[in-house]
């Protein structure tokens, strides 16, 4: 059979299809729900008690008001890829919403839509929504209405099968069909009304009336076909990165009595500062007539733009397709909202507390303090790793089971493999067998974040060294850690490449992240003259004029030359004159830049900082679980010891925004 005789044979089932859709009993063929974007599809479409993107125009208006900016979105489906007749089932679609007054006006949304059958059918659907919140003194604060008025029409392509009508069902008679004879476009209009109520902070309810005015679109004025009224009822529990919804579908079903369907879903976002994030979707839905669907979906989000992909497979119906594929592209105009300004700012105190220099690997390590380890700790000490990896074996039976022991065990017996011995005898360590020393001694310690900064930049300044290159390689394959890989052309190494990224990003005016980068490397070169400018200038920019002042004052004392001094001295006035005031001030977690714990006695500001990082973690995780009381608390806390301390007061103001 030849391309042009299967798709006559497609449109000619197409045509059979709307003549029993004009001649039958109302059997609700027309305007079906298909769903709305990519994201919310991959959702299974349970998003009545979400509601919180511009697929709420679809799904219930009244999820509008959430939205904190305006957005525009474009997207297309696929339906049923793969049949065999050759049909191709389509959706187009874009919308806008737009926040009027800054959403004190409720927020406004159109949609453009048009499903098509092969050129055969076709459905376009051209409708206008309003949301609105109520304000939070009003006795309706935790409610959100909104409507939405639609114009439907649809129509079909007069093909040669309508003036050779099909008889019985089976054989075609050379007659013209009175039907497909007759008109071929119908319009109506119809509404969508919705409702959200806020139970608590992550639980919110949903109820959605889509076709509330059950249009009737039949082609023939002597027939009824009306499009019935669906009702959606919405749950869904979302904390910062987790959303689970479920929703209940109620419609009246070609016999007159009401389908029943019911759909779960889970959407997980892995977030990220500098990379996008990603989000994975999926959905279960049961329900009447043997209704079964499996659905899943991918979103991709970087600064403005979001691309989403959703896909689901109808269990037991429609057989021999690929399934339904949606691709949308949303578009954010404006800056970012309060939302996404505090979930930035809890991942960038997340990962401070990572790269904190007493981070401890989560899979624990026995500590070589311990009593029964003396000798063992005796010959780490002396870099004898052969020597303690072979003693901690002859221990193995006494000690275990203890998993810290396990992976104490795996790590000596690594480093021994790789250096039985980095003791140096008759001459001073070269700078690079210091690093490696020293990221060794952290990595058996547990230390890793810093153990894998020191074997990097070990490796940075001997480069010819494939065992060390090697040794990196298996360091980070244990911690699960990304080395940093230096490019050969950076002559100083690990240090000069971290202070190229940070010029990048200070250029770019991403001052904390610049900051961040400075203090990496500042943590194993505390005493590096550039390193300490920069940094002053970061902190200076980023409003801590109290830290400013203390890195050019550390590095006028390294500065030798008499111009660059009295610069720097005129630096310094100027950020105690913002300050107000000089004070002290002792480095926070995460920036310490002086020896490992275990390397010295722990000072006053040095517990100061162990305990604003415990504050820290506290008060992250009471925001994350919408505990907003008990992490202004936390924040409170950090100022009390460190009153100088900008993260924690923007931590603080941005929690009693979010709490008025």
């Amino acid at each position: 059979m030849t391309t042009n005789d299967l798709m006559r044979t497609g449109k000619a089932c197409a045509a059979a299809a709307l003549m029993l859709l004009a001649q039958l009993p109302p059997v609700f063929a027309a305007f079906e729900d298909l769903g709305f974007g990519a994201r919310v599809p991959g959702m299974g479409d349970a998003f009545t008690g979400v509601a919180d993107d511009i697929s709420s125009i679809y799904y219930n208006p009244a999820g509008l008001s959430n939205l904190e900016r305006s957005k525009v979105m474009a997207s297309h489906s696929m339906f049923y890829s793969g049949l065999s007749d050759g049909s191709n089932l389509g959706l187009s679609a874009v919308a806008l919403a737009v926040p009027l007054s800054s959403g004190r006006g409720g927020t406004l949304g159109a949609v453009w839509q048009q499903f098509s059958l092969s050129g055969v059918y076709s459905e376009k659907t051209g409708q206008v929504s309003w949301g609105y919140r109520f304000d939070k003194r009003s006795r309706y604060e935790k409610f959100s209405v909104g409507a939405s008025l639609k114009y439907l029409s649809h129509g079909f392509t007069r093909l040669d099968e309508t003036y050779n009508a099909v008889e019985n069902g089976v054989f075609q008679n050379g007659n013209t069909d009175p039907v497909l004879a007759g008109a071929n476009t119908r319009s109506a209009l119809d509404a969508d009304v919705g409702a959200l109520y806020r139970l608590t902070k992550r639980w919110t309810l949903g109820l959605a009336l889509l076709n509330a005015m059950q249009a009737d679109v039949a082609f023939s004025s002597s027939d009824k076909d009306k499009i019935p009224m669906k009702t959606r009822l919405g749950a869904s529990y979302k904390s910062l990165w987790l959303l689970l919804a479920s929703d209940l579908r109620l419609q009246k079903g070609p016999d007159g009595k009401n389908d029943k369907q019911f759909i779960f879903a889970a959407e997980k976002v892995f977030p990220s500062l500098d990379r996008g994030d990603v989000s994975v979707r999926a959905s279960l839905g049961v329900g009447d007539r043997e209704f079964r669907q499996a659905t899943a979906g991918l979103s991709y989000k970087i600064q403005k733009i979001q691309l989403d992909y959703g896909f689901s497979l109808p269990i037991g119906t429609v057989k021999e397709t690929a399934g339904n594929h949606k691709l949308a592209l949303t578009y954010h105009f404006g800056s970012a909202t309060q939302t996404e300004l505090a979930e930035s700012e809890l991942l960038d105190q997340y990962k401070r507390l990572r790269e904190a220099k007493d981070y401890k690997s989560p899979r624990e390590t026995a500590s070589l303090n311990d009593p029964r380890l003396a000798d063992v700790k005796e010959q780490v000490l002396k870099e004898n790793y052969f020597s303690a990896n072979k003693l901690l074996l002859d221990k193995a039976n006494e000690l275990l089971p203890d998993a810290s022991v396990v992976s104490l065990t795996k790590r000596l017996s690594t480093v021994a493999a790789f250096y039985p011995s980095l003791a140096v005898e008759g001459r001073p360590k070269r700078r690079w067998e210091q690093l490696l020393s020293g990221g060794t001694r952290d990595f058996i310690n547990g230390a890793d974040l810093r153990a894998m900064k020191q074997l990097a930049y070990a490796q940075s300044l001997n480069q010819q060294d494939s065992s060390l290159s090697n040794f990196l390689d298996r360091i980070g394959e244990m911690t699960r850690l990304t080395p940093d890989r230096v490019p050969a052309d950076f002559s100083r190494g690990w240090t000069e490449f971290k202070i190229t990224e940070s010029d990048e990003l200070y250029t770019k005016k991403r001052y904390s992240e610049a900051l961040r980068k400075l203090d990496e490397m500042l943590e194993l070169e505390p005493n590096d003259l550039l390193a300490l400018k920069k940094s002053g200038s970061c902190n200076y920019m980023l409003g801590s004029y109290a830290r400013a002042a203390h890195d050019w004052t550390k590095a006028s004392t390294l500065e030798s030359d008499p111009l660059e001094k009295a610069k720097l001295a005129k630096m310094i006035d100027e950020a105690r004159l913002k300050q107000g005031k000089a004070s002290a001030w002792e480095p926070p977690a995460g920036t310490a830049r002086e020896a490992a714990p275990e390397e010295k006695v722990e000072t006053k500001g040095e517990k100061d900082a162990r305990e604003i990082e415990r504050l820290y973690q506290a008060g992250a995780d009471y925001y994350a679980k919408g505990e907003y009381g008990k992490a202004a608390d936390a924040f409170r806390k950090i100022m009390g010891i460190d009153p100088m301390n900008t993260q924690a007061k923007k931590a603080l103001e941005r929690i009693i925004r979010l709490s008025r």
